[in-house]
């Protein structure tokens, strides 16, 4: 289990304003009936919370190797569209009513930065928002270096990774409550607003729990699944 220390207000504080006992972040969320016995929350009840905490973000270490123990082969499931939609806007990383953490960024605990995406991609992107009537220019889709850095500086207390050339283009970004997100994740459902055309960054992108907890689709090949056996191994 993580040992960073947390910064923000814990997912124990905020699910006690709904009178709900959580023991463990990562394991099922329970509530205490009167007869002093558990139960597991039902669809709407993790959707009451989800709603009541929609910026809360708990530190999931996405990317981290330990963080997980990794299930047998014969105990995983192919990580289908439909179970990724499941698991990511409702379950991400197996907190119920956390979604979309891979899109947005804990300033007391970077993970990741959203970048960097193609020049292919921008161009691309440009002139699909111009098809729809979109007026984008390349200043709100993406940012640049020298605009990283000082948000580096601002947020991130001097971050080192906002310095590096490698990090860009980097998706602009959004408030999103305590934390700073993808201009183009939509707050409300998790959802992303441009899913059809997001940056071949997204569409690769798997963090460690998928891997540790699915079998993965083989790139290019939309039928065949496999575990990814090497934590250090990449899609």
């Amino acid at each position: 289990m993580n040992s960073k220390k947390q910064k923000t207000l814990s997912l124990d504080e905020l699910l006690e304003m709904e009178n709900i006992n959580l023991s463990d972040p990562f394991g099922d969320v329970d509530i205490q009936n009167d007869e002093n016995k558990t139960k597991r929350l039902n669809k709407e009840e993790i959707a009451k919370v989800r709603k009541d905490n929609k910026y809360y973000l708990p530190i999931l270490s996405l990317n981290d190797p330990n963080m997980w123990a990794e299930k047998p082969k014969k105990n995983r499931i192919h990580f289908t569209d439909e179970v990724a939609k499941e698991t990511c806007l409702t379950n991400c990383c197996g907190v119920p009513g956390v979604f979309s953490a891979c899109c947005r960024l804990d300033l007391d605990d970077l993970e990741h930065v959203l970048g960097p995406v193609t020049e292919k991609w921008v161009k691309r992107f440009l002139n699909y928002a111009k098809k729809r009537g979109w007026n984008y220019r390349r200043s709100d889709v993406v940012i640049d270096i020298e605009e990283g850095k000082l948000i580096g500086e601002r947020f991130f207390n001097g971050h080192p990774v906002f310095s590096r050339p490698s990090s860009y283009p980097m998706m602009r970004l959004q408030i999103m409550g305590p934390r700073l997100a993808c201009k183009f994740l939509n707050p409300e459902d998790g959802l992303c607003g441009i899913y059809q055309n997001r940056p071949d960054m997204c569409k690769k992108y798997i963090c460690q729990y998928v891997k540790n907890n699915y079998l993965v689709r083989l790139p290019g090949k939309p039928n065949t699944y496999r575990k990814i056996t090497s934590k250090k191994e990449k899609i």
